[in-house]
């Protein structure tokens, strides 16, 4: 009987998913409500270019999933969730030829580096060192914990000129840290680029934090992976542990409305008219606009908590996509210079971090930037099932605008096809094999796109709200209501929008697991620590 689940779930990614799989483990029984036809959200892998060719959607290498508990209690591995970890990790291109990659290895990296600046060579060495430290005695612990006070979040740096230092650059944007760290501007690049892409922009303060997870989380014993199979298999091991432990999930199954009553969910009702009792507790994976505002209504909500609801903000910068299906893997020219720039899963380029700032700017005016700083991603050459024998599926994205200056969201659908030849134009200028006669297929997504493919992600917005200051730590979603708890007794949020935010870790559903067991009095059978939210 229905009325019989512990937990039904809102949402079916893979916080949703982690969650869940902790609370069926516990002997919970536990009902997942997934939209799409697959589970995972941003995990998605799918054939879209042209046939034989996959791609992954917004989650393409993995690194956060291996710091935290989630892989090792769920026992992800053995439902299916393998690895490989591409020794070169990331490479920076330059017009002139040359480039940077970065290797697990610090004293590879540092060689790279010494050929544009032994100074900067020295200060990565440094960095690595210390940035290491603060990944595993700060950041990792953090990720997997309820959020904390700021005053006590960052009182531990105050004691002395070090942390202090340490602390002026998390508060910074990465482009200030890059440019205060480093004196070449390759290397400012290089490094300011790859940190930028956690936000998708190098602008905006606070996330400069940002460096400890990027530049030590690419370094020995870390590292980003490279799921076998395509980053769905990883979803489907979430899946597999769920059904394993008496967990079910439904697909096609979206969510029509959240009724409410007294203080309490009382049942959500699909699409379908099919209407599902909530004998025990809610949990959505969807942002609080999407949940409350969307699903509950707002006329059910209390005027403090409508207040907090209506204060969450997407990002209005989201991400513009070209996936290609191509004839052979692309040829840089930059492998001139260092070989190695075509062993390596993501190949950024961007003349400078001035660049970087004026794309940022454009998007901000609602112009898709004139000179894109390109990222692109190339995972099948780690993982050939990607793709038939001797070809490649690769795909590239830069930062754009939600909201078009000339005619709003709905006019991407007539300019995407115009601005993915903007795109590539530019890609062909550092590389070989982008010819359309070398293309054997495509599929360009607009932030309109992302949208409507994975509709949890209002505005393109893969972080499902922004990730600034305000919208961070405590004040994520909203702190006005304990760390994954609201207004409702029985309701919990779970995914991209609670702490810590964006990214695959499984980190959001871990923490929102804890709390669930800490106000349900559930023997977590994961350790004490984690219902002690």
């Amino acid at each position: 009987m229905a009325e019989g689940y512990d937990a039904v779930f809102v949402g079916g990614g893979h916080n949703a998913l982690t969650c869940a799989a902790y609370l069926a483990k516990a002997g919970k029984r536990v009902l997942v409500l997934e939209a799409r036809h697959v589970a995972g959200g941003g995990c998605a892998t799918e054939e879209v270019a042209a046939p034989g060719f996959r791609h992954n959607f917004h989650s393409n290498f993995h690194g956060i999933i291996h710091w935290g508990p989630v892989y090792r209690d769920l026992e992800l591995e053995r439902y299916g969730a393998r690895y490989v970890w591409p020794e070169n990790q990331f490479a920076h291109v330059f017009p002139d030829g040359r480039a940077i990659v970065l290797h697990r290895s610090v004293e590879r990296t540092a060689e790279r580096i010494a050929r544009f600046s032994r100074a900067d060579a020295e200060t990565f060495r440094e960095l690595a060192h210390s940035y290491r430290q603060v990944l595993e005695e700060g950041i990792i612990p953090a990720l997997f914990s309820p959020p904390v006070p700021p005053s006590q979040e960052l009182a531990p740096l105050e004691g002395s000129l070090e942390g202090l230092g340490l602390l002026r650059h998390f508060l910074s944007t990465p482009n200030h840290v890059a440019r205060d760290l480093f004196e070449t501007p390759e290397v400012q690049t290089w490094l300011g680029f790859w940190v930028a892409q956690l936000a998708g922009t190098g602008d905006v303060f606070g996330l400069g934090v940002n460096y400890p997870v990027m530049l030590a989380g690419s370094l020995e014993p870390y590292g980003w992976g490279i799921c076998v199979g395509g980053s769905n298999v990883l979803a489907q091991a979430m899946v597999r542990c769920l059904e394993d432990h008496g967990g079910e999930l439904r697909l096609d199954a979206p969510v029509r409305r959240i009724e409410v009553g007294d203080g309490l969910a009382r049942a959500v009702e699909l699409e379908n008219g099919e209407r599902i009792p909530v004998g025990g507790i809610l949990v959505s994976n969807l942002d609080p606009r999407h949940t409350f505002l969307e699903l509950v209504g707002e006329s059910e909500l209390s005027s403090e908590f409508a207040h907090a609801c209506n204060r969450w903000r997407y990002d209005e910068m989201s991400m513009f996509c070209v996936y290609l299906a191509l004839e052979a893997p692309v040829r840089w020219r930059a492998a001139g210079w260092d070989e190695a720039v075509e062993s390596c899963f993501a190949v950024s380029l961007c003349e400078s971090l001035d660049v970087l700032d004026d794309n940022a700017s454009d998007c901000r005016l609602g112009v898709p930037p004139r000179t894109p700083g390109l990222f692109t991603v190339h995972p099948s050459l780690f993982e050939p099932s990607l793709c038939p024998p001797g070809k490649e599926a690769c795909f590239c994205e830069q930062i754009a605008p939600w909201d078009l200056r000339d005619g709003g969201p709905e006019a991407w659908d007539e300019a995407k096809d115009g601005y993915a030849e903007t795109v590539l134009e530019r890609w062909r200028a550092y590389a070989s094999g982008l010819d359309d006669a070398q293309i054997v297929g495509r599929y360009v997504a607009s932030p309109l796109d992302i949208e409507r493919r994975m509709p949890s992600m209002r505005h393109g917005d893969w972080n499902h709200g922004e990730m600034t200051q305000d919208q961070l730590g405590v004040f994520r979603p909203f702190h006005e209501y304990p760390p994954y708890r609201t207004a409702f007794e029985n309701v919990y949020l779970c995914g991209s929008s609670t702490h810590p935010g964006g990214s695959i870790g499984g980190a959001c559903g871990y923490n929102a697991a804890g709390a669930i067991a800490a106000d349900l009095g559930i023997d977590a059978w994961w350790g004490a620590a984690a219902a002690s939210a």
